[in-house]
């Protein structure tokens, strides 16, 4: 009788973890790659949470320097062109906004601009010109080693849900 019991919970308890196991979905988190010639440029993941608000943007941003200087950060002329490849997902389009940084990680730059560029992912990727809309001249005080710090932030819809990633360069002039 007590090994009719323990059979019993034996393969209930297999029954159960089978159950589990089937529940879970196991989606993959997105990825991207972006580049700039043939140098691939650093990538901050926001996922499909804490990605709307300045706040939540800076936050990540800071997040990421730590242990690191603005300096180290790639150069990009203006007029290059830069490419965001989709590595795991499918998505219509993807929308790239430019912010001006300070050496802090805070955005100095208009929050709630319009994109940079905006367009089509075709072959699983999406290629821009690299056009800032900022002057070093302007911005003096911003410099890192005379180059501006921008934060490209490019949004899209995966599955009815918004995700976020950017990436850190300076501008550089011809």
């Amino acid at each position: 009788m007590k090994k009719k019991t323990s059979n019993r919970f034996f393969i209930m308890t297999i029954l159960l973890c089978a159950i589990l196991s089937s529940c879970q979905t196991g989606t993959e988190e997105p990825a991207i790659k972006i580049s700039a010639g043939s140098e691939e440029l650093p990538t901050i993941y926001y996922g499909d949470v804490y990605n709307e608000k300045q706040e939540e943007i800076e936050a990540n941003i800071k997040e990421f320097m730590i242990g690191k200087r603005w300096s180290d950060l790639p150069s990009v002329t203006y007029g290059d062109t830069i490419q965001v490849q989709a590595r795991n997902f499918e998505a219509e389009e993807l929308e790239v906004y430019e912010y001006l940084l300070d050496q802090k990680g805070n955005i100095v730059s208009e929050y709630e601009g319009q994109p940079l560029h905006m367009g089509s992912i075709v072959d699983g990727k999406l290629e821009f010109i690299f056009e800032s809309s900022y002057v070093l001249e302007q911005y003096p005080e911003l410099s890192v080693e005379e180059k501006l710090v921008h934060g490209l932030v490019i949004r899209c819809k995966i599955n009815n849900s918004s995700f976020a990633f950017s990436t850190l360069i300076l501008g550089t002039e011809d």
